[in-house]
């Protein structure tokens, strides 16, 4: 599947605006909102950039939006090959993007979601989607796309790093075969940890 690369980090962006939110404030839907890094989560990035300095790493895959972009600027602050990319963003959560969590669940045309059996787990499941949004198996799709079709057109036996999101990665741990569809959809996946496939 992958015989041309050697060794992928797979790192998620840094603290984000939303993660602190959501953690500290009210809770609202992020998806593909663009929103910035922290303070915390810009220091995570720039702790990164040792770690790295020290690896063979021949290119870097990068999502377009923003909080990606500026995890990457920060732990590979030097040239490098990179390439950025709308199949690596976050998955879309269609109209709840931006949305409080509380008032959205509240609200009867949406009430399907949050107590129908057939879609009240599109948070925790690979088939379910938010209203205009992308089910987890949508968002693998792009994955698989964008490993047989970009990675692999552009490597030849190199290191590669990919700076993602949450869902992203947990999508690209099920394509090596790491962890289930099952597994996955609960999977932590920690800010600016590397986690490494060979």
């Amino acid at each position: 599947m992958r015989s041309n690369i050697m060794t992928i980090y797979l790192v998620r962006h840094g603290e984000s605006k939303s993660n602190y939110d959501n953690k500290h404030f009210r809770s609202y839907f992020c998806g593909q909102l663009d929103v910035p890094l922290t303070e915390t989560g810009t220091k995570s990035a720039d702790d990164l950039c040792d770690y790295f300095k020290e690896k063979q790493i021949k290119h870097v895959y990068v999502s377009d939006l923003l909080r990606t972009q500026q995890t990457f600027e920060h732990i590979f602050p030097y040239d490098i090959a990179s390439t950025t990319t709308p199949l690596l963003r976050e998955r879309s959560l269609g109209v709840f993007e931006g949305e409080y969590k509380d008032e959205i669940s509240a609200n009867p045309k949406y009430e399907k979601y949050f107590n129908d059996p057939n879609f009240k787990d599109f948070r925790h499941s690979f088939s379910q989607k938010a209203p205009e949004g992308e089910s987890y198996e949508d968002v693998y799709q792009r994955v698989e796309h964008f490993m047989n079709h970009v990675v692999n057109e552009d490597t030849q036996k190199d290191d590669i790093v990919i700076v993602a999101h949450q869902v992203v990665i947990r999508c690209l741990m099920v394509y090596f075969n790491n962890v289930s569809r099952e597994e996955a959809v609960d999977l932590k996946v920690e800010n600016c940890k590397p986690y490494i496939i060979e």
